[in-house]
């Protein structure tokens, strides 16, 4: 039986004392726009941008300045103080892990290892710097299977900083998400990010024609 992660964030967010630290893992400026809109009504904010998975570089560089306008705009309208931290960009390193797994295709066992380096990184970061929760964006998006994040989020949550909980994708999440890049005229790629969900796409593209 499927949880509901979003009813399991909901319960946790009723309980919280204070503003608590949250280092939040974004994959790019339209899938964090709504989940930070929400998230910082209880949280002070720390976006970590940890995506060696996006190919080619121009396309990891794009993102993450589309990300920072975001945050810095909306910092601006919403009163707000949101941070971002870049990690290093290292996707030869990335492919160690995912390349054995490069032909499940979207969706598939690639994408479950995608997850799980980039989280493990996010907690990494949270613990080393006194974060009291952690969480990641990525349950936002229809493609990304929650329940497998959520997993890799209790399997990493073996002691502080906690692991919160989320589909954000629910309650309209991902709509409000598209509703929010259009307010900010942010770019949306049309691919994941990997280098197989691009080449992918390119022959989906060839199709279409």
């Amino acid at each position: 039986m499927k949880q509901n992660y979003r009813l399991v964030m909901l319960e946790t967010l009723k309980h919280l004392e204070g503003r608590p630290k949250l280092l939040l893992h974004a994959c790019c400026g339209p899938c964090s726009s709504n989940v930070i809109k929400e998230l910082c009504q209880y949280f002070d904010i720390t976006i970590y941008y940890t995506n060696s998975n996006i190919y080619p570089a121009d396309e990891y560089h794009r993102r993450e300045s589309e990300l920072e306008r975001f945050v810095k705009e909306f910092n601006d309208k919403e009163n707000q103080n949101v941070q971002v931290v870049e990690d290093t960009y290292d996707p030869e390193e990335y492919l160690t892990h995912i390349a054995p797994y490069k032909d499940t295709g979207e969706k598939g066992y690639r994408c479950y290892v995608c997850y799980k380096v980039r989280m493990e990184k996010a907690r990494d970061y949270a613990r080393m710097h006194g974060f009291d929760y952690w969480t990641t964006v990525l349950s936002v998006s229809p493609h990304k299977n929650s329940q497998w994040i959520n997993e890799i989020g209790d399997d990493l949550d073996l002691e502080a900083p906690k692991f919160l909980h989320s589909d954000f994708k629910k309650d309209n999440g991902y709509l409000k998400s598209t509703r929010m890049s259009d307010e900010y005229h942010m770019y949306r790629q049309n691919y994941c990010g990997c280098v197989y969900s691009y080449q992918e796409m390119l022959e989906r593209e060839k199709t279409d024609l």
